[in-house]
């Protein structure tokens, strides 16, 4: 029997999150009145299908106990919550190639055999060197094989919903990133609010030194070699061992979208694990 753990963080409002809105909630309660006040268009099209010269207006009597259905708006990027970069959020193309959208991502890429590298020791603001990946691949003593999907837990979800979640977690080099993509990776993943390092602290180095390469160099380096980043991953404590279990992580189709929301998880066979 298979063991599923949940690899995402949920979608919540938060004010140093700029990739993340506002939440209106519609009550069971008050959803009668909220549909009233939200259906020109729907009388309109009520009007128009069903030829009624009267819209009845719904109130707390119409349905049973005076409720009717929840109903959830959140303003929110593509970028908000966990979810996964394409190949085009990097640039318009890839490696000389039309970049692939959220929607081009093969489905074949979002469900393989996973590893999770660990990195907790790492201070804020630290890169994870290719070195370290070198390590960590040593000391659990396994090698990539082509298709893997890479976790690479920094243990930074849990300062969530801390502004420093956003401000201060480490980051992948891009060293790190092209030694596993020209291994014949696809997807990385990472349990931190951006691959690279926080924007904040990219721009100040590239104000304090004009040098460019601070700026996104994960993401730029996409524009060479295609790969996707799944970013603000959570719960990969949870992964009772390095490797030996599988990942799903399907993105929602976004047409024309550079990135979609995904809810990943890590499918653990329980007779394997024993």
């Amino acid at each position: 029997m298979a063991h599923v753990i949940d690899l995402s963080v949920p979608l919540v409002a938060n004010t140093a999150d700029p990739n993340v809105g506002e939440l209106e909630q519609w009550t069971h309660e008050s959803g009668p009145a909220r549909v009233n006040q939200a259906s020109a268009a729907l009388r309109e099209q009520l009007a128009r299908d069903l030829r009624l010269d009267a819209i009845p207006q719904l109130d707390a009597t119409t349905f049973p106990d005076g409720m009717f259905l929840s109903n959830e708006f959140l303003t929110l990027s593509v970028h908000g919550g966990t979810h996964m970069d394409a190949p085009f959020h990097y640039g318009p193309t890839s490696n000389g190639h039309p970049a692939k959208q959220i929607t081009d991502i093969p489905l074949e890429w979002c469900m393989r055999p996973g590893v999770v590298l660990r990195f907790r020791n790492h201070r804020p603001l630290q890169s994870i060197t290719a070195e370290d990946v070198e390590a960590e691949l040593e000391r659990i003593g396994y090698r990539i094989t082509a298709g893997d999907i890479v976790l690479i837990e920094t243990g930074w979800d849990a300062a969530l919903p801390d502004p420093q979640y956003f401000t201060a977690h480490p980051g992948m080099s891009v060293e790190a990133t092209r030694m596993l993509v020209e291994t014949g990776v696809k997807i990385i993943g990472i349990d931190t609010n951006n691959f690279d390092l926080p924007p904040s602290h990219m721009i100040r180095e590239y104000a304090r030194t004009g040098d460019a390469k601070h700026l996104w160099p994960c993401h730029m380096y996409g524009r060479q070699r295609e790969y996707v980043q799944v970013e603000r991953l959570g719960g990969l404590d949870q992964i009772p061992s390095a490797f030996g279990f599988t990942v799903a992580c399907f993105p929602v189709r976004i047409q024309g979208g550079g990135a979609g929301w995904v809810r990943p998880v890590a499918i653990i066979d329980e007779g394997d694990q024993a």
